[in-house]
């Protein structure tokens, strides 16, 4: 494989000087879209349903072995798991299991329970309790309430690349398919105990941190992204990558192109599914790379943005801009062309029989399903965060 340094003909081919690939920092050092998945959980006290904050208790229980996969996040009543670098995802998926058993038994240990979503449908932010270590001491002191408020919980997913240049490409082309992703997953119509009206929640509370949100077309490369790091980094500001929020954003010490737009999944196959489509896409986009095809036209970051607004507010039901035709489509319609196109990818990556189980979330997001507990259980909260144990719980 060759990276490509210059421009593009109107026919969509790249001209130009071909280059060795740029393998620095992480990329190169594992197998080509190599997966790893990151859950961030809540620890709820099963008498109120309330978070509780106790994650010190439930590490304290794990052993030395398990704490490279389990580990604390900004509050004390969040414990984020991370999978070891996987093949494919089925390897993700067992390893997810293992980790979401993990995490509920250490939970019970210390009389909690489990749930998986975006946000919680019952406690408030304030009074929450922040973990007292380096990182997060300094993010709020930096972000103030700001930080104390992001009561929130995300699925993210890393997948290997092969050189820094690549990892470019893939994250420039990505932008416009973000949404679509958002819409998938949506599953936080909760904040602050009550309906919002949205079906992510989650992404409207985290839009709040600063250098979050959806990325701008970074056509400099690998060479704009690194500038850009040691300009934040010599003013104070950015001291490394992971203070960029970004809905993906490259993670040059795993050397992976990390997209963390998507709420997190109650159900694992869920989980499963959106690795599938994540992997596959990051493939598509890495081939047409490998091929010298061009990244599309560059759309217009507020028609992004649109789109991106569509799938918090209305998840799968809404319409986005289909930028091939600059005219409001169905979400599934789109959703379901993406599939289309990145199947043969998932079925080459041996990722099928999760890339196939996408379908099902076509119905209804994890958002729908929690208003639904909420009606069912008389519109009290409390009855949507039970339904969330049970469903993490289940591995169905």
């Amino acid at each position: 494989m060759v990276a490509l340094t210059s421009s593009t003909t109107p026919g969509g081919k790249v001209e130009g000087t071909r280059t060795k690939p740029r393998r620095v920092r992480g990329y190169g050092q594992s197998s080509a879209y190599s997966l790893g998945v990151e859950e961030e959980f809540q620890l709820l006290d099963p008498a109120t349903m309330e978070l509780t904050p106790v994650v010190d208790g439930l590490l304290a229980t794990l052993d030395e072995a398990d704490l490279a996969s389990v580990k604390h996040e900004l509050m004390q009543s969040v414990v984020e798991t991370a999978t070891t670098v996987c093949t494919g995802v089925e390897e993700a998926v067992a390893d997810l299991a293992r980790l979401r058993t993990l995490v509920i038994e250490a939970a019970d240990r210390v009389g909690a329970v489990v749930a998986s979503a975006g946000t919680t449908p019952v406690s408030r932010w304030e009074g929450q309790a922040i973990t007292d270590k380096p990182r997060y001491r300094d993010i709020v002191a930096r972000l103030q309430w700001v930080a104390r408020r992001e009561l929130i919980f995300g699925l993210h997913v890393h997948v290997g690349l092969d050189c820094a240049d690549k990892t470019m490409y893939v994250f420039n082309a990505l932008r416009t398919e973000l949404p679509l992703l958002l819409a998938l997953s949506a599953n936080s119509p909760f904040w602050q105990g009550s309906t919002t009206g949205l079906q992510s929640s989650r992404i409207k509370v985290f839009d709040a941190f600063p250098r979050s949100g959806m990325p701008p077309a970074l056509d400099g490369g690998w060479d704009e992204w690194e500038a850009l790091l040691a300009r934040g980094a010599r003013s104070g500001l950015i001291p490394d990558h992971t203070y960029v929020w970004w809905d993906v954003r490259p993670h040059p010490d795993f050397g992976t192109i990390e997209v963390r737009i998507c709420d997190a999944q109650t159900r694992l196959r869920d989980t499963a599914g959106l690795a599938a489509l994540v992997q596959a896409l990051v493939a598509w986009h890495g081939e047409r790379f490998d091929a010298g095809q061009r990244v599309v036209e560059n759309v217009p970051q507020l028609l992004i943005e649109e789109n991106r607004w569509s799938a918090a507010r209305y998840g799968l039901d809404g319409e986005m801009v289909d930028f091939t035709t600059d005219t409001l489509v169905p979400t599934r319609q789109l959703l379901i062309q993406l599939l289309d196109r990145t199947e043969p990818v998932a079925r080459r990556l041996g990722s099928s029989e999760w890339f196939d189980g996408i379908a099902g979330m076509l119905d209804r997001t994890g958002a729908s399903r929690q208003l639904d507990a909420w009606l069912a259980g008389g519109k009290q909260t409390r009855a949507t965060a039970e339904q969330l144990v049970r469903d993490t719980a289940a591995f169905g």
